[in-house]
This record gives C-alpha cells, structure tokens and sequence, in this order.
C-alpha cells in the first residue's frame, strides 16, 4: 500500500513540474512584445576595459533599435594594422522579437550588477542595457562571471555574434544585406604627443581641417562627417597629424543613431 502510494505521490509530483514547464513556456511564449520606435534603443552590449587609454571611447559592441536595426562592430582583418569595422544591418521581425524575448528571460529587464566569484585583473565588465518598461535597465557582467543568467546572457550574445572577430548573425535572422554603417555625424577626439622620440614607422601628416584642441570633442555632421569618414580611411590608424605646429593623436568615433552630442560618448 505503502509503495502504491509512494508511486502515486511520485506520478503527481513529475505531472506538476511538468505543468510548472508549461507555464513558464506558455509565459515565454506571451512576453511583452518589443519596442517599436525606430528612434528608441532597445538594446546595446559594450565591453568596458579596464585599463583602456584615457582618450578610448569605441563603438558598443552592439546596438538595436526599434525597428529591429542592428549595428555591430567587428576587425577587418585584411587590413594591416586591423581596423574596427561597424556593420548596418536589419533583423527580420521574428528574430528580433525572439531576441527581446530572450533578453528579458536573461533578466535583463532589471537593474542589476553581477558578482563574479573569480578575481580577474583589469578584466573590465560587459555592461547591457535593455529597454523595458518605459525606460533603460543596466546589467553590468564581470569578466570571469558564472552561473544560469551568464549563461542564459552569453547564449544571447552568441546568436547576436557579440565579441566574434568577423561575426554577424545567421542570415537566416537578416532581412536583408549587411552594409557598412555611414554615420550622419563623427566625432574626432584629438590628444596632444611629444614630439620627442616619433617612431620612424609612424605616419605624420597635416591636418587639413579646422585646427585641434588637445581634448576636446568636436562633432562634425553632415558633409562634413563623410569627409572626416574619408580623411581618416586614407590614414594609417596609427598617423599624427600636425596642427597649428603641435602633433596629435586622433580617434575618429561615429555617432550611433541614438547619440547626438559628444556628451553622449561612454566616458
């Protein structure tokens, strides 16, 4: 009798984590359907180091908007020295409530800091924000962190190729080509060297625009973002320019769409 019921309590047990299953699956299934405003972040993935140079402030990572837009950054590779290259694509809608769906089961939806049980020095942290509820949620991951939602995050990323060298998402969530992202505005973010000790390989060239501030963020829109876009494709990453006699180091930055001001660059 005993076993019988044991049988029994065991049978009942497996059916109601089986409808406990189903119900998590069926919410799944209804998430919140993603933001539409083709002007609104959703989300945007961006590695923080930490121990970048002071004047470092790169493209995130990754950045999806609304309308399902995508923007990530990857090298080239067959350039020498590599290059960052940023990529404009769209996802098809299927994927992109998928991915929205899968960012908020990685709980992504609230405002969180992970902890990491492993000490990793200068590792830096992956900092996600996701739009939800209104407003923009921060999940910060340290290098080094485990446990179920790091998983449930790296699985997310992977689909979003986040972090591959010359990664993009399967074709089959694309809605069309990947293109090169043209920027409607640059920003140039210019630091003043020594003249003292040039390397021999290092390019010096002048500069042909308006004359430079040891740093200060200009913005250039428009026209003139192309034609900062070109200057600076015809130059080795690592050239000096040479303005009203003073030599800088300059990073070229685009604007994603979401950004307006030098103000709103990741400092």
């Amino acid at each position: 009798m005993r076993t019988r019921r044991t049988i029994i309590a065991g049978a009942l047990a497996v059916f109601m984590a089986a409808g406990v299953l189903a119900l998590g699956h069926l919410r799944l299934w209804w998430a919140p359907d993603p933001p539409r405003d083709p002007e609104s972040l959703v989300l945007r993935v961006q590695y923080v180091g930490g121990m970048g140079p002071l004047d470092a402030r790169p493209v995130p990572e990754l950045s999806l908007y609304g309308d399902g837009r995508l923007i990530i950054t990857s090298m080239d590779l067959d350039r020498i020295p590599a290059r960052e290259l940023v990529k404009d694509m769209r996802l098809t809608g299927q994927a992109y409530r998928e991915i929205y769906r899968d960012a908020r089961l990685a709980g992504l939806a609230e405002t969180r800091a992970i902890e990491s049980d492993g000490q990793v020095l200068d590792g830096g942290v992956t900092k996600i924000t996701l739009l939800a509820h209104g407003r923009h949620h921060v999940t910060t991951v340290p290098t080094g962190a485990s446990g179920l939602r790091v998983w449930l995050i790296n699985q997310l990323l992977e689909r979003l190729a986040v972090g591959k060298t010359r990664g993009e998402p399967s074709r089959s969530d694309l809605a069309g080509p990947t293109r090169p992202y043209k920027p409607s505005r640059v920003a140039l973010l210019p630091r003043e060297v020594s003249t003292k000790g040039t390397h021999s390989n290092v390019q010096i060239r002048p500069w042909p625009l308006q004359p430079l501030s040891s740093g200060a963020c200009t913005l250039h829109a428009g026209p003139a973002a192309a034609t900062v876009t070109r200057l600076f494709e015809s130059a080795s990453p690592n050239t000096l320019w040479v303005s009203q006699g003073r030599q800088y180091r300059v990073t070229t930055r685009p604007l994603l769409p979401d950004e307006t001001s030098c103000e709103a660059l990741p400092r």
